[in-house]
């Protein structure tokens, strides 16, 4: 079964974007493929903690292996929803540090949202079945 981009969703008045007045263009359509991208709305969760080295963040999000998590953060970085600054270290190997940007933080209404929904409609016991592990830090 192929999936196409659903028919153009009008914009509010006001806020047409050169994007959104583009035939074909669906807001909610490119926002979900961008979110559901393996590991993505892992990252920005961790990253609503605050900023985080590569280390750091592949810890919190766990799971992920190095490769994928390096090209997710280019991904996001690209989209523009995390900075990435480089920190000096004194003689040693330079250490990346991301954080959300504002875009990116704003994010976080979507993952409260999944939250919210997730305590009303998942049961604990299904996410134990499946191995999954626990959140870790309230959103």
């Amino acid at each position: 079964m192929t999936l196409a981009a659903p028919p153009q969703v009008a914009a509010p008045s006001g806020a047409a974007s050169s994007a959104s007045s583009q035939p074909g263009f669906c807001p909610v359509y490119r926002a979900i493929g961008v979110l559901q991208e393996k590991w993505v709305l892992h990252i920005v969760r961790a990253l609503l903690d605050g900023e985080k080295g590569f280390n750091e963040l592949a810890r919190a999000v766990g799971g992920c292996n190095s490769a994928t998590l390096t090209q997710r953060l280019e991904h996001l970085e690209t989209l523009q929803l995390i900075g990435k600054r480089t920190e000096d270290t004194h003689g040693k190997l330079a250490r990346s540090v991301y954080s959300l940007t504002p875009a990116g933080r704003e994010l976080q209404g979507v993952i409260q949202a999944i939250d919210m929904w997730a305590r009303e409609h998942l049961q604990e016991d299904e996410a134990r079945l499946e191995g999954q592990s626990g959140c870790g830090s309230a959103v």
